[in-house]
């Protein structure tokens, strides 16, 4: 019992509830300088629940590679089996959408077009395309949690969307950057991946492209009515996400681990911050 309570646990990646988490919060800060508790409440929960039905279904449909890659994970390991995988999944999407609709029609509907989304995207992971769309479509994914964040308070600001803008450009590089290190796994199961397509080097150059025009953006964020107050913690941290393109391009495959991917997630965490910090002014 306890070790499939873990398996549960384990398939929704808690360890990265804080990434939707603080995207959320970046969205209502940008949308309402000053929220009420309650939004930022559900501006936390809504986009972390649907972060975690959507892990779970990307785990059920990634269980071939997972197989290969991740024996011990609980879908290939036989801990959770695909039917109940899915069950938990579809509870996880239900429950976010009623916390949704208890706020507005706008949260509701963001929230069940990102789901449908986050659905496609590892739909698209078990027909084995993972092509640049899907990159794209990740980090589609994952910046609607600002939306879903901004819209907690009927007020979607134009900073809000200029941040989803900015929050595509840094996960679609992220994704593309996580598929490197799989290239060989992929390319014996038939998949068709961005680094299978143009070689791992061009890879890690198109993600570097990605984050460098997200830099841009992000230091001209001012004209959109931001608080210049913003700059100094961003600056910090672009200059942490930017280092670890760099320390991609020299090395792909050596460099494209996980550990990369966490020490990006805390820059971005930084950056949402920073986004946080000159809303308030």
């Amino acid at each position: 019992m306890i070790t499939k309570l873990k398996g549960f646990i384990d398939l929704s990646s808690p360890h990265l509830f804080v990434v939707p988490g603080s995207l959320g919060v970046c969205g209502v800060f940008l949308s309402n300088p000053n929220p009420d508790a309650i939004f930022i409440l559900f501006g936390v929960l809504i986009p972390t629940i649907a972060w975690a039905g959507g892990q779970v279904f990307s785990n059920l449909f990634d269980s071939d590679f997972d197989r290969i890659k991740h024996p011990t994970w609980p879908i290939p390991s036989g801990t959770i089996s695909k039917k109940e995988a899915a069950t938990y999944g579809l509870l996880l999407y239900s429950l976010c959408l009623i916390f949704a609709s208890f706020l507005n029609l706008y949260c509701f509907s963001i929230t069940l077009i990102s789901l449908i989304l986050a659905t496609f995207y590892g739909y698209l992971g078990k027909l084995k395309q993972k092509g640049f769309y899907r990159n794209f479509c990740f980090g589609l994914v994952v910046a609607s949690c600002i939306l879903i964040g901004a819209s907690t308070t009927r007020n979607i600001s134009e900073v809000a969307i200029f941040a989803m803008i900015i929050a595509i450009l840094i996960y679609t590089s992220d994704n593309i950057i996580g598929d490197i290190p799989n290239i060989e796994i992929e390319r014996n199961l038939g998949f068709s991946t961005l680094p299978l397509q143009i070689g791992p080097k061009k890879s890690a150059e198109v993600a570097f492209i990605l984050m460098t025009f997200a830099t841009i953006l992000t230091l001209i964020f001012w004209i959109f009515g931001l608080n210049f107050s913003y700059l100094p913690l961003a600056i910090i941290a672009l200059g942490s996400l930017l280092w670890t393109n760099i320390v991609l391009l020299k090395d792909p495959i050596k460099f494209g681990n996980l550990w990369i991917i966490h020490a990006r997630y805390m820059g971005q965490i930084a950056l949402y911050f920073s986004f946080i910090v000159g809303a308030i002014g």
